[in-house]
């Protein structure tokens, strides 16, 4: 292989890894798991339970769609879109900021891990 091809490879996994860092989850501390708790109770509690059906799916069920794929939970809190709309009207909700919506992912994802936390909703 040549200098330029070994270069090459070594800046776009360089690249990789900084795109890769832009989506690390935060902590989910204890702050954090209450400062997340609040916004569930004041913006989503209204529509979503966590494991039934009431005005919108249950959100455990919503979260575990993207267990593997955390960044594109963050990216649907920045820019909710219906995804069932013949089934559920869509949400009235402000779009979450990458910040926020971080910071819920960690803790959306982390309940759906542990179901005993007494911080999940019911």
């Amino acid at each position: 292989m040549g200098i330029r091809f070994k270069i090459l490879v070594g800046v776009f996994v360089l690249i990789s890894g900084l795109f890769a860092l832009d989506f690390a989850l935060p902590e989910v501390t204890p702050e954090l798991k209450s400062e997340a708790r609040e916004f569930y109770d004041n913006e989503c509690r209204g529509c979503h339970r966590w494991e039934r059906k009431f005005a919108a799916p249950p959100m455990r069920d919503n979260v575990a769609r993207y267990e593997a794929t955390s960044q594109e939970l963050v990216r649907y809190l920045m820019k909710p879109e219906p995804v069932h709309p013949d089934e559920w009207p869509a949400m009235d909700i402000t779009p979450l900021t990458e910040s926020q919506a971080k910071k819920m992912s960690a803790w959306l994802l982390y309940i759906l891990k542990n179901p005993e936390d007494p911080t999940r909703p019911k």
